[in-house]
């Protein structure tokens, strides 16, 4: 699925649709049954991790209790919206802002599950206004234009992705959803204080989380602690602090730690910059075969007994595993 930097450059390109009325529905969902969007009103966006939150309401007038502001690029110099650059108008997950120029959005699937879960219909009386989105492989928010297939599918058709939902707004936009789960919440389930994204990041949780005894590699991908941060931000983090991925959270030194902490929140944030730029994303092992020192990286899929196993990239010398380490096979 999208990390964390991704799901806020969906969140950024929704935004400007707040405060518009759905006035046309479509897509292939049978268990939403888009035609109970109809005629509701867009009236907040907001994001948490890898979770996009929109808030539908019956009347204009209606406004979410603490609503939140339109987000603004991370720096000044950040493209506007209307502004296109090349290098984006080539990429697959092209985008459109509402006044019709093109944005990207372009997601590096993951293998995540692509189902789609729904609880309930649609919204009703005070409760369940909150649509909450979480992406699945491949999944992406078009904005004024459709997916167009990439290439033809084992049977030879070029046949285009279908979206899962698409609203059309009053003010002549429209957004497309593609491979996303859908449920309705009374409200949006937002902690900053785990969202690596966030001001309000709590470091000291992440500290602490990072210290238990089980590989690193695994409390990194915890969402309790590291909203937000996925399999690309993992290996990449990983790489930067020369901590081997499986590499005991309580065998590292306190330094250690904390360094791993500032490279989770500097490339998550330069991740999330570049987005904003047009500037393409250049990781350092995440499917590399050689590291930047001209080093074999490694690759193999590891996680937790019994749960998902993530494929990982490492380089064996610029991440050395300590003796006092187990042995990869162990939690392999």
């Amino acid at each position: 699925m999208p990390e964390g930097p991704l799901v806020r450059k969906f969140h950024h390109l929704i935004s400007p649709f707040v405060g518009q009325q759905v006035v046309k529905t479509g897509g292939s969902s049978k268990k939403l049954q888009p035609a109970g969007l109809q005629s509701l009103w867009l009236q907040d966006t907001q994001v948490h991790g890898k979770k996009l939150f929109l808030r539908f309401d019956p009347d204009e007038e209606m406004e979410a209790p603490g609503s939140s502001p339109l987000p603004e690029p991370p720096q000044k110099e950040a493209q506007k919206e209307g502004a296109v650059d090349p290098k984006q108008a080539r990429e697959p997950s092209g985008q459109k802002t509402p006044d019709g120029s093109s944005q990207s959005a372009e997601l590096n699937p993951q293998g995540e599950d692509e189902s789609e879960c729904l609880e309930g219909d649609a919204p009703a009386g005070d409760a369940g206004r909150w649509l909450r989105v979480s992406f699945g492989l491949f999944g992406s928010v078009w904005v004024n234009e459709f997916s167009r297939a990439k290439k033809a599918n084992k049977r030879g058709d070029w046949r285009d992705p279908s979206p899962r939902l698409v609203l059309y707004f009053g003010g002549g936009g429209f957004l497309a959803f593609y491979n996303c789960q859908m449920s309705w919440s009374s409200s949006p389930v937002v902690t900053p204080a785990c969202d690596i994204l966030s001001e309000k990041f709590h470091r000291g949780q992440a500290l602490e989380a990072l210290g238990q005894a089980q590989p690193v590699c695994y409390t990194l991908l915890d969402q309790r602690y590291f909203s937000g941060l996925g399999n690309i931000i993992k290996n990449e983090v990983l790489y930067r602090a020369g901590i081997h991925p499986l590499s005991l959270g309580s065998a590292l030194s306190a330094p250690r730690r904390e360094a791993l902490v500032d490279h989770v929140v500097e490339f998550s944030t330069a991740w999330l910059q570049g987005k904003f730029q047009g500037r393409p994303q250049h990781t350092q092992v995440y499917q590399k075969e050689q590291c930047p020192a001209g080093h074999q990286v490694m690759k193999e899929a590891f996680g937790p007994p019994g749960g998902f196993q993530r494929v990982t990239w490492w380089c064996p010398q610029c991440q050395p595993q300590l003796s006092e380490e187990p042995e990869q096979r162990q939690f392999s």
